[in-house]
């Protein structure tokens, strides 16, 4: 069977290489390729188009680049096409992943089958979507436990078997071996920067954040390195430029390790906070997007008080956020300054111990890649 995979960021090409792994396992004569990244690469995977290609952030970004998305979706329909695949997995990546399963349909119709991992964040936003998905795609795989609601009224088959970063984010070495690593001296307390996986992404949060960074080292009179953690779509020179004049700043390129090793950690809305959950690490969320992005999100969310998703989880604000205007370096700094010590970081840990045993056992990838086999590998002879 040839499987097809489609992705356009990091965290997804992360989730896609294991899934592939653990395919691999159960399945070593099944092929895969599709749009991703270097996870995905190593994993096995014939890449047909880099999932740089498709890094946009925002409403307003997208528009510009609309022929050329166009254009790229137009050589994956022809990759899927000639390849003969039997299945295609859509990773997250919504505006994107739900135009492709539209032209799929029209194209081969139900010869292939479509599995969608990862859901939108349908019940932040635009809920009508979760019908069209259900009309469009077989199956349904989901990271966390309440979203098995939003698709079984419409009649998809939706399984959660776990969140698959439950067991896997573990940092590569012991704490004393990472301060060696990262050459921290033994008082110092290190803030993680987490600026997120696209480039226009880093280059309005990472500069608010270090900013941040050097007002708590002023306010509370400590070195506090910072450790900016660099996701692999992401330029090393673009951090080094970034980077550029501030003092006692180092380039990682393990987020996990930088959140372990960390203090207090500043992380973009995202993936990266639910690694940031699972580790443990105290922290504050940001996002900054363009004003007419913000302006249009703004009016199209609905009945969603948080964007974090622990937030969303506990049902309260446990983690501070940060956003648009509110996520500057004075405003951001106060807030990390509350989780340096006492009650406040007390409780976020606790908290985020109590929201992590909700996401399941260990295995998520390995139990979703049988219930792929079984779901799926019938088409094995087509």
């Amino acid at each position: 069977m040839h499987v097809f995979w489609i992705t356009g960021e990091s965290s997804g090409d992360r989730y896609a290489a294991e899934l592939i792994g653990e395919l691999d396992r159960l399945r070593p004569q099944w092929t895969h390729s599709g749009m991703g990244g270097e996870a995905m690469r190593r994993a096995g995977a014939e890449i047909v188009a880099d999932l740089r290609e498709a890094t946009l952030m925002g409403l307003s970004e997208v528009l510009g680049q609309l022929p050329r998305l166009f254009r790229l979706r137009a050589r994956l329909l022809d990759a899927i096409d000639r390849g003969r695949v039997q299945l295609v997995v859509l990773i997250d990546y919504p505006d994107f992943n739900l135009g492709v399963a539209r032209a799929l349909r029209r194209r081969l119709g139900r010869r292939v089958s479509i599995l969608y991992y990862v859901s939108p964040q349908v019940w932040a936003w635009r809920r009508y979507r979760a019908k069209t998905i259900a009309r469009l795609v077989d199956a349904m795989a989901v990271l966390f436990p309440f979203e098995l609601d939003v698709y079984r009224p419409h009649g998809l088959e939706t399984v959660f078997f776990g969140h698959p970063l439950v067991g896997e984010v573990t940092p590569a070495r012991s704490a004393v071996r990472l301060r060696e690593k990262f050459d921290l001296a033994g008082d110092a307390r290190p803030v993680a920067l987490l600026p997120g996986s696209r480039e226009q992404e880093v280059e309005r949060h990472l500069p608010v954040q270090l900013a941040a960074v050097a007002r708590v080292r002023d306010r509370l009179a400590e070195p506090a390195p910072a450790l900016v953690a660099r996701a692999n779509t992401v330029d090393r020179a673009l951090l080094a430029r970034l980077c550029e004049g501030h003092a006692r700043v180092q380039v990682v390129e393990d987020s996990r390790d930088a959140l372990a090793t960390a203090h207090v950690a500043l992380v973009k809305s995202g993936t990266s906070t639910v690694e940031a959950l699972l580790i443990g690490t105290p922290y504050v969320v940001m996002y900054k997007v363009s004003p007419i992005t913000y302006e249009l999100a703004r009016r199209l969310i609905r009945g969603v008080r948080h964007i974090a998703m622990v937030n969303v989880l506990a049902d309260r604000e446990l983690v501070p956020e940060c956003v648009q205007d509110d996520a500057n370096p004075a405003h951001i700094a106060a807030e990390l300054e509350l989780l340096w010590s006492g009650r406040r970081r007390e409780e976020q840990v606790n908290g985020l111990a109590e929201i992590a045993k909700t996401l399941g056992e260990p295995g998520a990838t390995r139990r979703l890649a049988e219930w792929v086999v079984a779901r799926f590998g019938n088409r094995d002879a087509c």
